[in-house]
């Protein structure tokens, strides 16, 4: 069956696919972090991948969504472990900050914890952004200039919860000219994302312009058990 793209400006609903284009900087990180962290993270039902003894692969995604996008937003998305359930494999999004209500309501269609957050930044390489939460900084991503960039996409899987307890996977894919990067996310203590404990990067890659879909083959996989926050309540 074709993928069903959402028009632009609209919400998405859930198996709709996201169409983001990024006219300036996109930054992709992986991390090796402790499965003893996330686990609380991660509903029961859902096994964490160990890629080492005790380790499991987080990733985080910061990118600016301009004109010509679904939707027109800021984003940082931290995948907080690798995860597998049924057969599906992806990462788990404990935590996903953007600067857009209409956002926000798409993403939860999808299982996916959206909240409202600010982002100082220009999307400038080498650069630096700081996101700010209701609470103050929930983190400070600085990177530099790409090495060695080629053209390709990368692609990867993503799991989620619904409200209901369904559990739903898709795939989303960005092309663009990547390059590895140095990079660092400083967290604050009192962040929501501490609880993570990222670290240091162990790939960085950036990407000038590229263009992404997201939501592709959205389907369920199984069942766990309901949330005990809905994502759907009011935004705001």
């Amino acid at each position: 069956m074709p993928p069903r793209y959402a028009r632009p400006g609209t919400i998405p609903e859930a198996g709709e696919v996201w169409q983001p284009v990024g006219p300036t900087a996109t930054l992709l990180t992986a991390h090796l972090v402790p499965v003893e962290a996330v686990r609380p993270l991660v509903p029961a039902g859902i096994e964490i991948v160990q890629v080492l003894p005790g380790k499991t692969l987080a990733s985080t995604l910061l990118s600016y969504y301009g004109p010509g996008s679904t939707l027109v937003y800021h984003e940082l998305v931290v995948g907080c472990a690798y995860v597998k359930h049924a057969g599906a494999h992806g990462f788990f999004v404990s935590h996903i900050y953007v600067d857009s209500a209409d956002s926000v309501t798409g993403g939860r269609r999808m299982g996916l914890p959206k909240e409202m957050a600010s982002f100082a930044w220009n999307g400038a390489m080498p650069g630096e952004a700081v996101v700010m939460g209701p609470e103050g900084i929930l983190c400070h991503v600085r990177y530099g200039r790409p090495m060695l960039t080629l053209p390709f996409a990368v692609a990867g899987g993503t799991v989620s919860v619904l409200d209901s307890g369904e559990v739903v996977h898709f795939t989303s894919r960005i092309r663009g000219r990547w390059g590895f990067a140095a990079a660092s996310i400083d967290v604050p203590s009192g962040s929501p994302l501490a609880a993570v404990r990222l670290g240091r990067p162990v790939v960085s890659l950036i990407s000038g312009p590229m263009m992404a879909e997201m939501g592709l083959d959205f389907r369920a996989v199984g069942q766990v058990r309901r949330r005990s926050q809905p994502l759907l309540a009011p935004v705001g």
